[in-house]
């Protein structure tokens, strides 16, 4: 009965594990929060600015001369003659 007693005891609450440590304070400070939030928003915008150049710079935004290939219509007349039944 005393080894039930024993064991049925509440454990204090401020035991710790001798490797666990508090988080150092200063990323739990607003700092550190601003910091990370300017590092993000940067981050996200200077991709946006990137792509901006590239799509300025690289990117060929010329249609392809597809419908020289294909018989379509563009507005209502043929882009190329296409065989006439009789």
């Amino acid at each position: 009965m005393a080894a039930s007693a024993k064991a049925a005891q509440p454990l204090p609450e401020d035991v710790r594990l001798p490797k666990e440590q508090p988080p150092p304070a200063f990323f739990e400070s607003q700092a550190f929060r601003l910091l990370s939030l300017f590092i993000y928003v940067g981050g996200i915008s200077g991709l946006g600015v990137v792509l901006a150049f590239y799509y300025l710079l690289f990117f060929d935004s010329r249609m392809p001369d597809i419908h020289l290939k294909f018989p379509v219509s563009i507005g209502g007349h043929p882009v190329q003659k296409v065989h006439e039944y009789q």
